[in-house]
């Protein structure tokens, strides 16, 4: 019988181009190849991945798994929690609070069994941007509770000061002296910045572990950029 795989693994992280254009340039050399190599990810669009990712860190053998969304709300975090056996809990963004979450409000059973919070920032359709003491209170929770955070930040540079663009998560890691940005993974995609969205072109990036587990589920469930797609990324 066949012994060993007669297919060899397709390797879902070689976009180099794309890839080292996300991570600062003026690192040494065998720093910036390993932080490409462990904490951004290719994938084709934000959607499919943003989808996928709870399907990687969500257990559903664990009581009562639940995701959080903000609200109004991207309707794949509800169907990727679904599909992966968990809940949602809607954390409501209201005028009369100028547009902000409540996430003080969700109770803390809720947290307890939150395996995965998904956030938007720029917010959609509100605009609303999260300021540090939002990141800050975020983390906090995702420390305390154990859940990972998915932030969706395809909108991260359509804004109108260029000279102030919105503060994403790993930004706000990094000024808190997160290193590493432990459970915390952005989304970005091309659609909207560049208005490309038949391009089907986004990346993945932040904690190692988690992009490492991403990879491993992508490996079957995805498909490699193509090399065409990524040069024009």
């Amino acid at each position: 019988g066949v012994t060993r795989p007669i297919v060899q693994k397709i390797d879902l992280a070689a976009a180099p181009i794309m890839q080292l254009a996300l991570v600062d340039p003026e690192l040494a050399p065998e720093v910036l190849y390993e932080r490409v190599r462990t904490e951004v990810l290719p994938v084709l669009g934000s959607r499919e991945a943003l989808f996928a990712f709870a399907q990687t860190v969500i257990d559903a053998s664990r009581p009562g798994p639940m995701v959080v969304v903000p609200n109004p709300f991207y309707q794949i975090y509800e169907g990727a929690a679904i599909l992966a056996g968990a809940s949602i809990w809607c954390v409501n963004a209201e005028e009369a609070h100028g547009w902000r979450h409540d996430w003080a409000g969700v109770p803390d059973d809720v947290w307890a069994r939150t395996q995965l919070l998904y956030v938007c920032s720029p917010d959609n359709p509100t605009g609303r941007v999260f300021g540090l003491d939002e990141w800050r209170t975020l983390f906090s929770l995702a420390d305390r509770h154990g859940f990972a955070i998915a932030s969706d930040e395809c909108y991260s540079e359509v804004h109108f000061d260029e000279s102030a663009p919105p503060l994403g998560a790993l930004g706000a890691a990094a000024r808190l002296g997160r290193t590493g940005h432990a459970g915390v993974v952005v989304f970005g995609s091309l659609s909207k910045r560049s208005n490309a969205p038949g391009l089907r072109s986004g990346y993945v990036a932040g904690d190692a572990k988690l992009v490492a587990a991403f990879l491993r589920y992508r490996t079957y469930h995805g498909s490699a950029m193509s090399p065409a797609v990524a040069t024009a990324s």
